[in-house]
């Protein structure tokens, strides 16, 4: 098992990235595109079921991790072109309570987005505590469902994460199927150039023998998103972005008085794609997303290929509401 926690630490582990949103201070004459809410408060509750895959493959082994459990909250604030949510773990939903099998993953998200005219920007942080290894079966044939899997309680990841992109269509409202701070009135689509990077941590102590890893990853990407509008407030949205940067790694370990450093960087490839379908009344909305994204990079020299990816599906429903007038009166005086 220690060969096997070597390898999946040079895992890339992933969240995907929040999509940022278009400013809420751009002139363009795109009314009839785009309803805004500058006067509105937007409040949202999310349920996210996560169905995360760290995988790492070579000649002859082949290794999954997972978190448990599976289903997160999410709550969403929204004003004009601030956007932060936070996320939680519930453990009293149902495929949370099943840590006798899967072991207790804890851990907490923090999100926030910063949009300027066309420019889109955003940045998140995660921490995630405690992981099972999914293909347990490869290593234990008896192995029967129900079964306790092999843990790893101790396992850390911190994540820091962002992006930063173009808006080519000001007709294009981001926000409109992100924050919900605007609505896309009429169907319009766009290019969208961006940069994204990460820098992550991954820390497995022990008495005898530990491990830590620190990674770094940057890439350059362009996709396409298109919002199909039914009737002014049902809307089907879609994207689809590939990206190509490099990656560079750090692994520490030790084993009793052994200590050793080894170090790796390489190309890596992602792609991320979003399919959702909404309806985005004048105060009240909702909507369901399914998300997906792949990463594959290999480790060094060797034959060993390392494959990361996530899908998860999100149920959201939320409203607006009138600012007080403070708040207001105080973002006209820092923003103006």
């Amino acid at each position: 098992m220690r060969i096997t926690l070597t390898i999946l630490f040079l895992l890339s582990f992933k969240i995907v990235p929040v999509h940022g949103q278009q400013a809420d201070t751009r002139r363009v004459n795109d009314s009839l595109w785009i309803q805004r809410f500058d006067d509105q408060i937007i409040t949202k509750l999310a349920i996210i079921n996560t169905a995360e895959i760290l995988a790492v493959e070579g000649d002859n082994f082949k290794n999954v991790l997972k978190p448990n459990p599976s289903e997160i909250f999410r709550a969403y604030f929204n004003y004009r072109f601030l956007s932060f949510y936070v996320s939680h773990t519930p453990h009293f939903l149902p495929g949370n309570n099943d840590d006798d099998i899967k072991g207790r993953t804890s851990g907490i998200g923090l999100g926030t987005s910063f949009n300027f005219r066309n420019w889109f920007t955003d940045i998140f942080y995660s921490h995630t505590n405690g992981y099972y290894l999914s293909n347990i079966k490869d290593y234990r044939p008896d192995w029967q469902p129900g079964d306790p899997y092999f843990l790893l309680p101790d396992l850390t990841v911190n994540s820091l994460s962002g992006s930063i992109g173009y808006n080519t269509n000001p007709h294009l409202s981001l926000q409109s199927t992100v924050s919900q701070t605007e609505r896309q009135i009429r169907s319009a689509g766009a290019f969208l150039p961006k940069i994204s990077y990460r820098y992550y941590t991954i820390n497995s102590p022990g008495i005898t023998f530990s491990q830590k890893s620190r990674n770094i990853q940057a890439l350059i990407g362009a996709g396409y998103q298109y919002t199909f509008v039914l009737r002014k407030a049902f809307y089907v949205t879609g994207s689809f972005t590939p990206s190509f940067g490099y990656i560079f790694y750090r692994l520490q370990t030790q084993n009793g008085a052994d200590y050793g450093v080894s170090h790796a960087r390489g190309p890596i490839y992602q792609w991320d794609a979003l399919l959702g379908t909404g309806y985005s009344g004048n105060r009240f909305f909702a909507g369901a997303y399914l998300t997906a994204t792949s990463s594959t990079y290999a480790q060094g020299l060797t034959t060993a290929v390392n494959q990361d990816g996530q899908i998860y599906f999100q149920l959201f429903a939320g409203i607006r509401l009138k600012a007080p007038k403070i708040l207001e009166k105080n973002y006209d005086k820092i923003f103006h």
